[in-house]
């Protein structure tokens, strides 16, 4: 019984360390709305734009976040490369592993969003 309890304190606390480090080392990304832009809906395509980051993390950012001096830097894709990815013709390797079975519409409208707002590298 004092043993079983031991493994579950360690591996409680082996999770809660993952989840803190997790947390920690993600960099926040920062967004550039139009000063027009009503701040309830700045606030919404906020929320729409962080759906979209998480969805492009899990199913694109292995073959597109690229090392530069040590940073991970997320691209830029312009609307046109966007559209392209939207009518899923952008080379035959997104026909495949970016298709509507695994990428919804919806979901690849909301990484547009997040390649919309999302502030733009420095060149």
């Amino acid at each position: 019984m004092y043993f079983r309890n031991i493994c579950i304190v360690i591996v409680v606390v082996f999770i809660s360390v993952l989840i803190v480090s997790s947390c920690v080392s993600q960099k926040k990304i920062e967004y550039v709305f139009p000063d027009a832009m009503a701040k309830p809906i700045q606030e919404e395509y906020y929320r729409l734009s962080e759906k979209g980051r998480v969805l492009y993390e899990i199913n694109c950012a292995s073959c597109h976040t690229k090392k530069v001096k040590g940073k991970m830097v997320i691209p830029d894709f312009t609307e046109e490369q966007m559209g392209a990815y939207s009518i899923r013709i952008a080379n035959e390797i997104h026909e495949d592993k970016v298709s509507e079975a695994r990428v919804s519409a919806e979901e690849l409208n909301l990484i547009t969003y997040f390649f919309t707002y999302k502030k733009k590298n420095k060149q």
